[in-house]
C-alpha cells in the first residue's frame, strides 16, 4: 500500500514538472512555520495570561521570579533597572525595549506571508512553463501528438491547483496567528499598565531580590 501511494505521489509530482517540486518545497516550509508558530504562540500567550492574572492578584509579584517566557518578563529582563528613579523612567524604558521585543512574538510570521503569496505565483509559473511545453509540441507536430500535449496541459492545470490549495491553508492560518499575537499584545500592554502603577522602590527591590 505505501509503494502504491508513494508510487501515485511521484507520478504526480512527476506529472507538474520541476515547479511542482518546487512548490513542494515551498508548502513544506511554510506549514513547518506554521506548526512552529502555533505551538510557540500557544506557549507564550499561556504564560502571559498567567502573568497577568498574578500581577491583578499579588503587588508583589513580577513575571521574572518565576522563570516565565512571557513577553512582560522579557521586558522586565531587558529593562535597564540602574537608571530607574521613577515612573517616567519605567515608562520610557518599556517603550524603548517594547519595540525590540515585538518582532521576537510576530516570529517568522512575515515569512509565512511572503510563502502563501509565493505559492499561487508558482502555480501560475508552471501553467506559463506547460502551456510553452504545449506551443511548442504543436509548433513542431501540429496536432498530431496529443499525448504530449495533454502532458503540458496536465502540468499547467496541476501546478496551478497544487499552489492555491496550499496556499489558501496557509493564509488563513496566518491570519489565526496574527489574531493572536494581537491578543499577545494586548495581554502584554495590561500587564505593564499594572506594573506601571506600582512604588518605582518595590519594582526594584523585587528585580533585585530575583537576581540575586
Amino acid at each position: 500500500m505505501n509503494t502504491l501511494n508513494s508510487y501515485q505521489f511521484l507520478s504526480l509530482m512527476n506529472s507538474g514538472g520541476p515547479i511542482m517540486w518546487v512548490i513542494f518545497v515551498v508548502a513544506c516550509i511554510a506549514m513547518t512555520l506554521v506548526v512552529w508558530e502555533a505551538l510557540r504562540g500557544q506557549a507564550l500567550i499561556k504564560s502571559a495570561r498567567q502573568d497577568y492574572h498574578h500581577l491583578r492578584t499579588d503587588n508583589r509579584y513580577l513575571p521574572i521570579t518565576n522563570g516565565s517566557i512571557s513577553p512582560v518578563a522579557q521586558l522586565l529582563v531587558a529593562t535597564h533597572w540602574s537608571d530607574v528613579q521613577s515612573r517616567e523612567d519605567i515608562a520610557r524604558e518599556f517603550n524603548i525595549h517594547l519595540a525590540e521585543i515585538t518582532p521576537k512574538m510576530e516570529g517568522t510570521l512575515a515569512t509565512i506571508a511572503i510563502l502563501a503569496s509565493l505559492l499561487p505565483m508558482l502555480g501560475l509559473l508552471g501553467t506559463v512553463t506547460g502551456m510553452i511545453n504545449v506551443f511548442e509540441v504543436v509548433a513542431l507536430h501540429g496536432s498530431g501528438k496529443p499525448d504530449e500535449m495533454a502532458d503540458g496541459i496536465s502540468q499547467a492545470l496541476l501546478t496551478t491547483a497544487s499552489g492555491l490549495i496550499i496556499a489558501i491553508p496557509v493564509i488563513f492560518m496566518h491570519h489565526l496567528l496574527s489574531r493572536r499575537v494581537n491578543a499577545l499584545m494586548a495581554i502584554t500592554h495590561q500587564a505593564v499598565q499594572l506594573i506601571l502603577h506600582r512604588n518605582v522602590d518595590s519594582l526594584k527591590k523585587v528585580y533585585n531580590n530575583a537576581n540575586g
